[in-house]
């Protein structure tokens, strides 16, 4: 049997993020979004992370793609989460269920596996062709079709230009990125190359730990200055 690829995106799909990275991911599209609102949403039955042996919260990318809908049909069609909910379990259950008003949230045109063309990225994020080929030269975005992961970084690109931040300036972000992964790669790599049973969700494990106290480093740095701005 041929040994499973050792790369950072077989590990991917069970990455795990802190609900302090939820929140960051999150706030752009809904800056009214906070720690209390997060758990109350779990109280209700509409999200529920995993939790670590010492109790703090993880959340899938799933989850994540799951509080984006319930948040948008909050604020965009005013509906009661228990409208929410039961439209959430028919869409677990394999139904096409429909809104009272038919009209499907935005962000389930961007779930995980989706493709999209160039046309669909610049309609989900008002990006524009100048833009999306300055991001491709450094490194941010690739050729069509492109991923999820990659509408969320345009719409990123795109809010950063009213701060007359361009995608040259984000080289060192990038570069940044790859050594990341390449830390993280060389961490996960023997375990996934052992290829034995639960070595993948180790690997993934492992990975998105590491990922997280990267965010919290890079994060808490990045405050440290801002506060100072702020005082």
């Amino acid at each position: 049997m041929a040994a499973r690829p050792t790369s950072l995106s077989s590990a991917r799909s069970s990455k795990l993020f802190t609900i302090g990275r939820v929140l960051s991911i999150l706030e752009l599209d809904f800056p009214e979004l906070s720690p209390s609102k997060l758990r109350f949403l779990e109280e209700q039955g509409l999200v529920t992370p995993q939790r670590t042996d010492s109790g703090y919260r993880k959340f899938t990318e799933e989850d994540i793609d799951r509080l984006r809908i319930v948040l948008e049909l909050q604020r965009d069609q005013y509906l009661p989460l228990k409208v929410i909910r039961q439209y959430l379990d028919d869409l677990d259950s394999g139904k096409t269920p429909k809104l009272p008003n038919s009209q499907e949230p935005k962000s389930l045109r961007a779930k995980p596996g989706k493709q999209f063309s160039e046309l669909d990225l610049i309609a989900e994020t008002a990006i524009t062709p100048a833009l999306i080929a300055d991001a491709r030269e450094v490194g941010l975005l690739g050729l069509a079709p492109f991923s999820s992961a990659d509408v969320a970084i345009a719409r990123s690109v795109v809010q950063l230009q009213r701060f007359g931040i361009a995608p040259r300036h984000l080289r060192g972000l990038k570069a940044a990125a790859d050594r990341e992964i390449g830390i993280i790669e060389g961490v996960v790599s023997p375990v996934l190359a052992k290829n034995e049973t639960g070595s993948r969700s180790r690997a993934a494990h492992f990975a998105a730990e590491i990922e997280s106290q990267f965010a919290t480093i890079r994060a808490e740095i990045v405050r440290s200055v801002i506060s100072k701005i702020d005082s």
